[in-house]
């Protein structure tokens, strides 16, 4: 369910909503890049040490708790400012959104064994995908009342945002058990913070893991580059507006909940590592087909393939770090799978923006495409075992 909460925020505020806020308060899609980087950066430098203090006092979902009514509340807020207000309160919705899900994925072994875990990452994935299904509905209903693309119906879409992310959370932190009752106290951030110098210093007896995190830098990247233009994409090279571009979204959204669970049993029967792998590969067939023929029916079909692509990218990528890393310091490796990530996060969007704004958007897919060509190639030095 936290999934699914958290999808619906990612689906209307970072791919489709706050872009083009952006966009009608005077700013580019270099801004929308740099805001973006700039949250991702911010939670790679503080999300590991969090994590760590996850691991010591097993209070992952007070933490979780935290950085998601801190999300909602920027986000509630964002379509009530000028251009630099907006931007700043983007930045900080987006940064305690990214650092949420490190230390929600460090969950994910409270509630799953070795031989399933892939099926409960693909199943979480999936339903997460319906959130944003209902988002789509929910954008029609405020576009059919408001406008679509208009000031007043963006800024009740961050409203509804923000209450249903926060409404439906819920759900994990009553009924998702954590036996822990340690109060988090000063002294387990000093301690949480001498552990990760330790992770970082003792590199080498970590090797395949930092080759991981390594791959995920480059091709979750590519992921997220992709979600935060896919409406700009749309919009620039086929000329989609929003009620155009809604139901097309939905559509992906259905193919990730399928993509999701195929991929999660998948995973779990001949490994991650090669599962991961071969997702990769047709990535970079597909943005290749999108490249070289943009037009309205190959942005469905490469939409429907990479919507069940992306799920599995989220539902492999979980179970591979727990299988790679030492039980008593998942979240604090969580936590630097976000720190690559959001590290990563720098490159893309900029890159993308940069190329966008300067060659155009068909040109900037090929920014893409390196980004997974090269996670392809570092994930092939990364062993299976611990």
């Amino acid at each position: 369910m936290y999934d699914f909460a958290n999808t619906i925020f990612s689906a209307l505020f970072i791919t489709v909503y706050f872009p083009l806020f952006v966009v009608l308060k005077g700013g580019t899609p270099l801004h929308v890049g740099l805001v973006m980087s700039g949250s991702m950066l911010l939670a790679g430098l503080l999300v590991p040490t969090l994590g760590g203090v996850a691991d010591i006092t097993q209070r992952k979902k007070l933490l979780l708790f935290m950085f998601t009514v801190l999300c909602c509340a920027f986000t509630f807020f964002t379509g009530f400012f000028g251009l630099l207000l907006v931007l700043v309160f983007g930045l900080l919705a987006t940064f305690f959104f990214h650092a949420g899900l490190d230390v929600y994925d460090a969950l994910l072994i409270n509630i799953s064994t070795k031989r399933n875990i892939g099926w409960i990452s693909g199943l979480g994935t999936a339903v997460g995908y319906l959130g944003t299904i209902l988002s789509v509905a929910i954008a029609y209903i405020i576009g059919f009342f408001y406008g679509f693309e208009s000031i007043q119906g963006i800024q009740i879409v961050f409203m509804v945002t923000a209450l249903l992310f926060f409404g439906f959370s819920l759900f994990t932190f009553f009924f998702v058990k954590e036996a822990s009752k340690i109060k988090i106290k000063k002294q387990h951030f000093a301690e949480a913070f001498k552990r990760v110098i330790f992770t970082i210093k003792n590199i080498k007896k970590f090797k395949s893991l930092w080759l991981f995190l390594s791959a995920s830098f480059l091709y979750v990247d590519g992921a997220n580059t992709l979600i935060i233009f896919l409406f700009l994409f749309a919009k620039d090279q086929l000329g989609l507006g929003i009620i155009q571009f809604l139901p097309l979204y939905a559509i992906m959204a259905i193919a990730a909940v399928i993509g999701s669970l195929f991929f999660g049993k998948v995973t779990d029967k001949i490994g991650h590592k090669k599962t991961l792998t071969s997702v990769l590969i047709l990535w970079i067939l597909i943005i290749l087909i999108l490249y070289f023929k943009t037009t309205y029916a190959t942005f469905l079909l490469t939409g429907i393939l990479g919507g069940a692509l992306l799920g599995a990218i989220w539902t492999i990528t979980r179970p591979m770090l727990v299988e790679l890393s030492p039980k008593a310091k998942i979240a604090e490796l969580f936590g630097y799978q976000g720190l690559t990530e959001k590290f990563s996060g720098v490159i893309g969007p900029i890159s993308f923006g940069f190329v966008a704004v300067s060659l155009g958007f068909r040109q900037a897919l090929l920014v893409v495409a390196a980004l997974f060509l090269a996670g392809i190639i570092v994930l092939s030095f990364v062993k299976n075992k611990k």
